[in-house]
């Protein structure tokens, strides 16, 4: 094999080895994808790679479609009642790593189910969808505000 080959050879299969993947650390998206189809979501510790808008069942291989945001805020159900307490106004869904242990998540992240996060997994046929996610470890109880934002008065179409 001739020299040049054999660096060549070598160069693509530790490119290939390299990409990374959903849920590994980034500082920018460039760092997820040189394709621009991950972004990097710098609001998570050591940033997260991820795929922001995904579609139940296409997500990256070992990751699940997961949906925030689905549910009234707990502290607007007073103020909904009578409404749809699914009605999606600030759904959010993002491409995470699927886990069955912390073990499986990088350090500073913990394997939970998305219900746990008040979250939701979307897939629908993924053999992954029941699995936990990758989450930013914390041990801080959600606690909603004593009294309903102004925003929980808002209508569908954005009127009070």
């Amino acid at each position: 094999m001739r020299p040049s080959l054999l660096v060549s050879a070598v160069f693509l299969l530790g490119a290939v080895g390299c990409r990374p993947e959903i849920g590994d650390e980034c500082v920018t998206s460039i760092d997820c994808s040189s394709q621009g189809d991950r972004l990097c979501d710098s609001s998570q510790p050591d940033g997260y790679c991820t795929i922001f808008g995904c579609e139940p069942d296409a997500c990256p291989e070992n990751s699940v479609c997961v949906g925030f945001g689905q549910e009234i805020d707990p502290a607007c159900t007073e103020a909904a009642e009578g409404t749809d307490p699914r009605w999606p106004r600030f759904e959010r869904t993002f491409c995470m790593l699927a886990c069955e242990t912390d073990d499986d998540c990088r350090d500073g992240y913990v394997c939970a189910l998305p219900g746990d996060r008040r979250a939701a997994s979307l897939d629908l046929e993924n053999e992954q969808r029941a699995s936990g996610v990758c989450f930013v470890a914390t041990d801080a109880p959600y606690e909603p505000p004593a009294e309903p934002p102004g925003s929980c008065n808002l209508s569908p179409d954005g009127t009070e």
